[in-house]
């Protein structure tokens, strides 16, 4: 029996052993950090995620974007017509499908059929798929383009989605018409409104073939592709993954920026630099978040333009106390957790006295009316897309005191606001919300800025009368200081803006983004000073402001090379230019892309010599990687002319001619209605005429060999041949941008389109518009020294001396020693002078001839 025991034990021993060691062996299983992780859609979680599942159907997750259906589509299309600046669109039904009769991209009406639906309140829009490759295969879409004509889902109704600042009719070739890029679906909408999007644009045929693994937003658009997720929960094992966990991003983490960081791609005003963003990702990796400037910002940061949330979020003391997304909205049905005052509280009451903010004696309003929920003063909403309302989070306290200093919105007055004060209104800005004051304000209304003030007076005094010395007012002082930095100009900043700007911009106490977007206004400020606080922002760990210190650091470059155009100091041998590659060159390998590309952006503008004096072996590697990594962010944005314009700026710099013309002929090819790729094209060909022209010079005088007639002849037909070219690129551009001074009149802030269009003029031979339009640039920007120069030089060029005079002594007056004014002057001084025509009652005096009988002026 004993016997029988103790083997009974061993094999039960030697049972728990085999077992163990299987678990163990288990548990140490993982998989490589670079495996693939595939998208498998949301039928792989129902079955295990019923409750999520049923949470997340008909929220506006699920509903961002759909195929048109008879379930799906909420207007009204039965032979319903929509009528906007003289324009008529109809929108019916042709059997199952949804169509509209609307002016297409010639401006030709004709029948379109309606393919999906773009979201479901407040209101719903419309797309059409105007180009699809002939062999594209099922799951690729073409160009789709969104209508303009939308429906109201709550009054019922169509209404025409006007663009900001538009009231006329939009003709076919405008960016902002329905069939242009601002409208279209593959550029600006896909990556929001679906899950794992590439946008597969095809530059040389202009074509997309845009996928998606699921049409909407759904669970692997935040939780990250699934398949190890749904091969752990399948595999016969008692154990996750002891490294990977669940398979998916880990967003319950203490630190809310992981959370946080996985929302921010769709909910945030940013440039994307690469498609592979995954949840968890580190996010400055992928997106260049949005400074705060103006018109996206007002100047001490509260929301203008959409933001999209995060950009005003991480301003917020809610973020940097560990806030996290979820802590107010249901992450399944997008909903709000409560109700009211509640969502407020149900935190905040917790941490204070009961009732100490939820009362009369914290908000001053009767409870339950407007002004006493927390909201309607910490989260003031401005409407956008005619309907749409969106909430300010920054959560910040109301400022009256900003607003009356300069002219910033506070909740307080966009309630009191009485309409029935103002009449004789000089602006026709119409009043449908709070910020339309701001604007009629700005553009000169008095009416309206004298009830402005009238009401943030008045809130001021209940500010001082109900809040005695606040703390939040000193806990919040970078927004005081961030308007007082921003608001001022070039011209306006005094010593205290300077400094409190140079403050700022290395704070670390303040957000990152408000460092960032200090540091970003470092590049007006060209003195030495600004330039040590740039060195010091490079050196913070938060990748938002190293990148804005490189926008200095690049303005630096600028100032140098202008110092030394006129010294006999060469470019490409000039140690100028050394403090700066080595304060640029350690930035190449920085743990953080955009770094990095700024960096390389910044280090290619450098002279050739200087970049390889300075930089080791290894930071020259940097470079090239770097470089490499730059060029892949901008064509992440292929379907844009600008993105080609930077790389063929990019390659001239590098001295790669072929491949920028080759990259000014795509922005052409791309967007053809786009000014500014002919211009760039005809300057690098207008170059290489320049190089025949000194080449045929050399041949002629002896210096490269002998002359050879067929060479010559040869290399004279090459010049004429660009010379047309560089004809025909420049009347075209000449002809845009006609059309976008023409679209941009009564806008504020368009000096340097203005700018560009008089030196188009003159390369025209008008100089009627030439004058016109500097004098233009030069009256908005009337310190701008490039428009003085271009006065300047314009009436040289005419020979008015005395407006010649003129403009050269106001760009000496603010730079005394620039050897190239002085030479202006110098010029403008020797055109001959005319006289004065007599008096109509007096006789003209004979003229005084000289011996050679020529008139003597």
């Amino acid at each position: 029996m004993n016997k029988k025991f103790a083997i009974g034990c061993s094999l039960l021993l030697l049972s728990l052993f085999v077992v163990a060691g299987y678990l163990a062996a288990d548990f140490y299983r993982t998989i490589p950090d670079d495996i693939e992780r595939r998208f498998v859609g949301r039928d792989s979680c129902i079955q295990c995620h019923q409750t999520e599942m049923a949470a997340f159907e008909g929220s506006d997750h699920d509903l961002a974007m759909d195929l048109a259906t008879d379930e799906s589509v909420l207007a009204n299309f039965n032979d319903q017509t929509l009528t906007h600046d003289g324009l008529t669109s109809r929108m019916f039904r042709d059997g199952e499908r949804f169509m509209v009769h609307t002016d297409g991209p010639d401006g030709q009406m004709r029948d379109y059929e309606i393919k999906y639906v773009f979201g479901v309140r407040p209101l719903q829009q419309y797309m059409v798929e105007l180009d699809r490759p002939e062999n594209a295969k099922p799951d690729e879409v073409g160009r789709v383009q969104v209508l303009r004509e939308s429906w109201d889902t709550e009054k019922e109704q169509w209404f025409y989605l006007m663009p900001p600042d538009v009231d006329e009719l939009i003709e076919a070739d405008d960016p902002l018409h329905w069939t242009g890029i601002t409208q279209n679906w593959n550029a600006s909408c896909a990556s929001c409104h679906s899950t794992d999007v590439h946008k597969n644009f095809r530059p040389a045929v202009a074509e997309y073939r845009t996928t998606f693994s699921e049409i909407d937003v759904s669970c692997e658009a935040c939780h990250g592709p699934a398949s190890y997720h749904v091969e752990l929960a399948n595999r016969k094992s008692p154990f996750w993954d002891r490294k990977h966990g669940y398979g998916l991003v880990n967003l319950k983490t203490t630190s809310n920026i992981p959370q946080v960081e996985s929302c921010a791609p769709c909910h945030s005003r940013r440039t994307m630099m690469s498609e592979s963003f995954r949840p968890g990702c580190n996010f400055d990796d992928y997106f260049a978040t949005q400074t705060i400037v103006d018109p996206i910002y007002h100047v001490d940061g509260q929301v203008r333009d959409e933001d999209y949330v995060y950009g005003s979020f991480i301003q917020s003391k809610m973020f940097h106390k560990g806030i996290k997304c979820t802590d107010c909205h249901d992450p399944h049905s997008t909903r709000l957790k409560y109700t009211g005052n509640a969502l407020c509280t149900s935190c905040h009451q917790n941490q204070h006295p009961a009732g100490k903010y939820d009362t009369p004696n914290h908000h001053h309003h009767e409870p339950g009316q407007p002004g006493s929920f927390c909201v309607d003063c910490h989260m003031p909403a401005t409407t956008y897309m005619m309907l749409d309302s969106r909430r300010d989070h920054s959560f910040r306290v109301p400022r009256p005191d900003l607003s009356i200093q300069h002219g910033t919105p506070n909740a307080c007055s966009s309630c009191h606001l009485d309409e029935t004060k103002i009449s004789n209104r000089t602006s026709e800005q119409p009043l449908r919300q709070y910020l339309d004051w701001i604007i009629a304000a700005e553009q000169g209304d008095e009416v309206i800025a004298n009830e402005l003030d009238r009401t943030n007076q008045a809130m001021q005094q209940a500010i001082e009368k109900w809040y005695v010395d606040p703390p939040e007012t000193e806990r919040t002082k970078y927004y005081e200081q961030l308007a007082a930095a921003l608001a001022s100009n070039d011209d306006t900043m005094n010593s205290n803006d300077q400094v409190t700007l140079f403050e700022l911009a290395v704070d670390r106490n303040v957000p990152a983004i408000v460092r960032a977007s200090a540091t970003t206004q470092l590049v007006r400020e060209l003195d030495d000073q600004a330039f040590e606080v740039a060195k010091e922002a490079l050196l913070d760990p938060d990748p938002k402001v190293a990148a804005a210190a490189l926008l200095r650091i690049d303005a630096e470059i600028g100032r140098i090379a202008e110092q030394n155009r006129y010294s006999e100091a060469n470019w490409n041998s000039d140690e100028s230019f050394d403090e700066i590659a080595s304060l640029v060159a350690p930035m190449l390998s920085s743990p953080h892309r955009r770094v990095r590309n700024e960096a390389a952006r910044v280090f290619a503008t450098l002279p050739p010599t200087t970049r390889s004096r300075v930089a080791t072996p290894r930071q020259r590697r940097d470079f090239e990687a770097a470089l490499s990594e730059f060029e892949q962010s901008l064509l992440v944005e292929n379907d844009r002319a600008s993105t080609h314009m930077m790389l063929g700026s990019l390659h001239e710099m590098m001295g790669e001619i072929e491949k920028a013309k080759n990259d000014y002929r795509t922005a052409i090819g791309v967007e053809p209605n786009v000014s500014g790729p002919r211009t760039n094209l005809a300057a690098v060909i207008n170059a290489e005429v320049d190089q025949l022209r000194n080449q045929m010079q050399l041949m002629r005088s002896g210096q490269s060999g002998g002359v050879q007639a067929g060479q010559l002849r040869q290399m004279l037909e090459q010049i004429q041949s660009k010379q047309l070219r560089i004809a025909q690129l420049r009347a075209e551009e000449h002809l845009l941008l006609e059309k976008d001074i023409n679209r941009s009149a009564g806008l504020d802030d368009t000096h340097g389109l203005h700018y560009r269009f008089a030196m188009s003029a003159f390369l025209q031979r008008d100089l009627e518009k030439t004058e016109k339009h500097l004098k233009i640039a030069h009256e908005q920007q009337p310190e701008n020294e490039t428009y003085l120069l271009g006065l300047a030089t314009y009436y040289v060029q005419v020979q008015n001396a005395e407006a010649a005079i003129q403009f050269t002594d106001q760009l000496l007056s603010l730079d005394p020693n620039h050897q190239g004014y002085q030479n202006l002057k110098t010029a403008a001084m020797r055109i001959p002078r005319v006289q004065s025509p007599p008096p109509k009652d007096q006789p003209e005096p004979a003229p005084n001839n000289d011996e050679s009988g020529k008139e003597n002026q």
